[in-house]
């Protein structure tokens, strides 16, 4: 008889309804994809291309997580922990994604030659463990002399600390978007709130992080209890993400009735669990 680790598993209609969500919110943001790769093939210009190229590639990585995302929350149970995890890599792809876009063909052409930069910086790397050193090279190496290597040494520079993409933080991305769109800065603003201290305690491998979510401090019902509340936070977070990114990419991209409905149906998936007064003015916000 074959053994195995096992997590306990729990249905129930409100979850169903909330996964059956998420999933059309996947597929949604799957057409949105493609929608926005047709229009880069009409753009005239290499740099408008250049950002089309960017941002699908940004939302291919996000729709990729959150399949992982659904993966681990067809049923409820502590999966759900790092389904959190993952709704954290969610939202700041999608923030930095909004973060790009609206700095227009800069940020892209950067973006892009950052990837170039850190391959060529990390063809040949070395760790120290203990009294030892390993060395580990790509066979296949990129040239010093490549036209793309030698404009991201330009840009990022070729000394010793590897520079990051964008030195802004967060909070600066979520800045500099609210002054592009204070409603998709405003709904940043609250997934960040929301998913961060939670998923930090998670990512870091607190004891406080397993807690959360195991049955230490809660009975059989309460365990079932609390990991919905779990998963709606992500529930929350995947949507909240993608009506942000929706408002972006409708704006930076001139797709403003295609992102606007993805965006509505994101909203409109969170209005049964707002109070009342709350729902009414989302209403308002988002008429039918």
């Amino acid at each position: 008889m074959s053994q195995r680790v096992f997590v306990e598993e729990y249905e129930t209609p409100r979850h169903a309804e909330e996964h059956a969500t998420l999933q059309e919110l996947a597929l949604s943001l799957q057409r949105v994809n493609l929608t926005l790769i047709l229009s880069g093939a009409s753009e005239a210009s290499e740099e408008r291309k250049q950002m089309v190229r960017v941002a699908s590639t940004h939302l291919l990585s996000g729709i990729n997580t959150l399949v992982s995302i659904l993966s681990l929350t067809e049923k409820l149970s502590l999966r759900v922990k790092e389904a959190i995890a993952l709704s954290r890599v969610f939202y700041e792809t999608a923030l930095v994604t909004a973060f790009t876009c609206v700095g227009g063909p800069e940020r892209a052409r950067r973006a892009e030659l950052y990837s170039v930069y850190k391959t060529f910086r990390n063809q040949t790397q070395a760790h120290k463990a203990g009294s030892f050193v390993l060395r580990v090279s790509r066979v296949a190496r990129l040239s010093r002399k490549d036209p793309h290597v030698v404009a991201a040494l330009e840009m990022f520079g070729g000394s010793s600390g590897i520079r990051p993409c964008f030195e802004e933080s967060r909070e600066e991305m979520t800045e500099s978007v609210t002054s592009f769109d204070a409603r998709a800065g405003l709904l940043f603003g609250g997934v960040e709130g929301m998913i961060h201290e939670v998923s930090s305690e998670i990512i870091h491998g607190s004891f406080h992080g397993y807690t959360l979510f195991d049955s230490l401090h809660h009975g059989k019902g309460e365990m079932e209890e609390n990991l919905s509340a779990h998963h709606e936070m992500v529930f929350f977070a995947v949507s909240l993400s993608i009506a942000a990114l929706s408002r972006v990419l409708g704006r930076s991209f001139d797709l403003g009735d295609t992102m606007g409905d993805l965006e509505r149906s994101c909203i409109s998936s969170l209005l049964p669990y707002v109070l009342p007064a709350m729902a009414a003015q989302l209403r308002a916000l988002y008429p039918d």
